[in-house]
């Protein structure tokens, strides 16, 4: 199910409308007072542009990219002069090198593909400013979704090592067999959650 909901637009349509309203992400919220100078930001699977408008209220200019147009009715809400908004797959979109001061990507980098995955984790990396902060998930092992096809998933030390480049300000392990999808379906979770710093 968590595969055909991944590349189903209506599915995505449907999630982003539910959930359109929700405050921006905590994870988000911490990351923001280490960002230095509030330029640019980039919203990966920017979904409903909960945390993009989070981020225009925080002072920065925002790229927000997402697979399907599934918000295209907020974006044509939000101030053209310091907003974009962008329809392309990770794995097809130009990142920009030394562009943003911050990306977010919560929940979203597990959705790219394996065979493509660490091509774009160092994109995404690159296009960090020095002293830039990039925030998200990585997915774990043990995982319900594990094994899903066209989904990464990680065991802590690959998602360590794929920080290593960086300064990590933040990195806890979620690891909840009892938990939820935001849909309320039973789901075991296991999640990477960081916060860390381009030097």
């Amino acid at each position: 199910m968590a595969h055909s909901f991944a590349e189903n637009f209506d599915g995505w349509y449907a999630y982003a409308q539910r959930f359109k309203d929700r405050p921006p992400r905590p994870l988000l919220t911490r990351a923001v007072p280490h960002v230095t100078h509030r330029g640019t930001a980039l919203d990966l699977g920017s979904g409903g542009l909960n945390d993009t408008r989070f981020l225009l209220d925080s002072g920065f200019d925002v790229t927000a990219l997402d697979g399907e147009p599934v918000a295209q009715s907020v974006a044509d809400t939000l101030p053209p002069e310091r907003f974009r908004y962008l329809i392309s797959s990770f794995e097809t979109f130009d990142f920009p090198v030394a562009a943003f001061d911050l990306v977010n990507a919560q929940y979203a980098l597990p959705f790219v593909r394996p065979d493509h995955y660490d091509r774009v984790f160092a994109a995404v990396l690159a296009s960090l400013r020095p002293g830039g902060i990039v925030t998200g998930q990585f997915f774990g092992d043990r995982d319900d979704w594990a094994g899903t096809p066209n989904m990464t998933f990680h065991t802590r030390s690959n998602a360590l090592a794929l920080l290593a480049p960086l300064r990590v300000i933040e990195f806890t392990e979620e690891d909840d067999p009892a938990s939820a999808t935001l849909s309320g379906q039973p789901k075991h979770w296991h999640l990477f959650h960081f916060i860390a710093r381009r030097d």
